[in-house]
């Protein structure tokens, strides 16, 4: 299995506080944002993995000399191409006719999900050239309940009913081909036409949906990945002193 991993954004909702990419971003002690995905995609049993990365990221890249594993391969632009020309041009260097694809700052948190069932959906339905995986997010504020004018209570971030696109994907090389810009973004362009063709299929995530798009949301990510580390390690101890 092929996965894309689209990192050639510039962050500019996290500058000056992060001076380079959102993807070298420190999210677990002495990991950054980048190497999280590719564990995550190595132990969910993703083959290889095409970096979608802007010239200035791939440099960034030796000069703090991030080791990465032989499965990644590069895919640069020397140009912003935008996420659906990143996606047209990686494809060149996928080998299955389906493939995954992500945002590198969607963080998946799932004790069963993994890109295959994503990828099933395209292999179940004939006519499927792609496929988003939704998840549920909460509401960023309180919600307050009045009657009249009276306040009766608070629902602080309360969880929508509302389904949100997680950021990961699944296509066919011909879905590309057929839909997807030279240049230019497919989440705007692209899904609402192959939606209206129904070739765009759907899965639902069974997990936790956290995404970084600033400061804040990078510092709550860390939190949450340092607290689902604990609880592992404090699981694996346990069932040491057991045996």
């Amino acid at each position: 299995m092929d996965c894309i991993i689209l990192c050639g954004g510039s962050a500019k909702r996290m500058k000056p506080y992060l001076p380079f990419s959102k993807a070298l971003a420190e999210i677990r002690p002495n990991m950054t944002l980048l190497e999280h995905q590719i564990e995550w995609l190595t132990n969910s049993g993703i083959d290889r993995i095409i970096l979608a990365i802007d010239r200035e990221t791939y440099q960034t890249l030796g000069r703090i000399r991030l080791h990465l594993p032989e499965r990644v391969r590069f895919s640069i632009e020397d140009e912003k191409l935008g996420t659906g020309g990143a996606v047209f041009q990686a494809i060149k260097k996928v080998k299955d006719d389906i493939f995954y694809v992500m945002n590198v700052d969607d963080i998946l948190i799932s004790e069963t999900y993994t890109p295959q069932d994503l990828l099933e959906t395209l292999q179940e339905n004939k006519d499927a050239l792609g496929s988003i995986l939704l998840a549920k997010t909460r509401f960023p504020f309180g919600i307050v309940d009045t009657s009249n004018k009276r306040v009766k209570g608070f629902k602080q971030k309360p969880k929508l009913d509302y389904k949100i696109c997680s950021g990961h994907y699944a296509f066919t090389k011909r879905g590309v081909r057929k839909y997807f810009p030279l240049r230019g973004d497919f989440e705007n362009k692209v899904l609402p036409i192959m939606a209206q063709h129904n070739s765009l299929y759907c899965k639902e995530l069974n997990g936790e949906w956290i995404t970084v798009n600033n400061i804040k949301q990078l510092e709550a990510a860390k939190e949450r990945l340092m607290k689902l580390v604990k609880t592992e390690m404090d699981t694996l101890t346990s069932n040491m002193i057991i045996t």
